[in-house]
């Protein structure tokens, strides 16, 4: 890998992790296409300094309002009103994925990482994401059994193909919340899960001088194209449907498929 393909990589995992078109499918694809060899890094440091760029990134557009949100949280819970404690919903809908990915991390590595389930999870969820467009339902309030199943929604974002923004805020959608709720409560669900991803991931952390600015350029560029994407989606969801996302997996789908025959 050279710093091109190093800031080419960072900008991936930068807009593929906040657009819900599928990180691990790009970046199944990407390093095919653009021939990317990553044998001169360390791949799990790599993937370390990655999520710390796009935790970076998410920080900077949410950070304010997660912050408010464990403020007032805990104000919530000291005066016992715990139907309006929005941190509480916020852990709660955590807990599922954090499981998840402590119990079958490996598994999902070694047997879900392939061309036919990544193909079969990018058109499932891309069928979703317009039914979910299409859907008429009263428009509910973030409630606690709605917070459990978006958290239960994010943890099958670990089967590559599936994209944890793609199926949260389609499940927060077809559960009758608003866009806007929805989104926004799909990036404050993020912030634990890659801050808890980033910290266990750290225990491979292994920084040498002489790989360090292709490290220090992947996060650099997964910063400031996560910043690009995120924002991007906020105000092109306020004004349009998830379907141009849902038409490119298709798409994206219809090339692994060709691509693995």
């Amino acid at each position: 890998m050279n710093a091109l393909q190093s800031v080419i990589m960072g900008a991936i995992q930068g807009i593929t992790e906040f657009l819900p078109i599928s990180s691990s499918a790009h970046l199944i694809v990407i390093p095919w296409f653009f021939h990317i060899d990553e044998g001169n890094v360390n791949q799990l440091t790599y993937d370390v300094m990655l999520h710390f760029g796009t935790l970076l990134a998410i920080l900077a557009i949410y950070g304010k309002k997660f912050i408010r949100v464990i403020v007032e949280g805990f104000i919530d819970l000291r005066d016992g009103k715990f139907k309006d404690a929005m941190l509480l919903k916020i852990i709660i809908a955590t807990i599922p994925a954090g499981v998840a990915g402590l119990l079958g991390k490996d598994f999902i590595e070694q047997s879900l990482r392939t061309p036919f389930v990544t193909v079969f999870t990018l058109a499932l969820v891309s069928i979703l994401m317009i039914i979910s467009e299409r859907m008429n339902f009263n428009e509910n309030k973030i409630t606690y059994p709605i917070a459990v199943a978006i958290g239960i929604a994010q943890a099958f974002a670990l089967i590559p193909g599936v994209s944890r923004s793609g199926i949260t805020i389609t499940a927060a959608l077809l559960l009758g919340l608003k866009r806007s709720e929805a989104v926004d409560f799909s990036f404050l669900l993020a912030i634990p899960i890659i801050l808890g991803t980033s910290l266990y991931e750290m225990r491979h952390l292994s920084l040498h001088a002489n790989g360090m600015a292709l490290y220090i350029y992947g996060a650099a560029s997964a910063f400031v194209f996560g910043i690009l994407s995120l924002k991007f989606l906020i105000n092109y969801l306020k004004r349009h449907t998830l379907d141009l996302f849902a038409y490119y997996r298709i798409g994206l789908a219809v090339l692994i498929l060709l691509c693995s025959i």
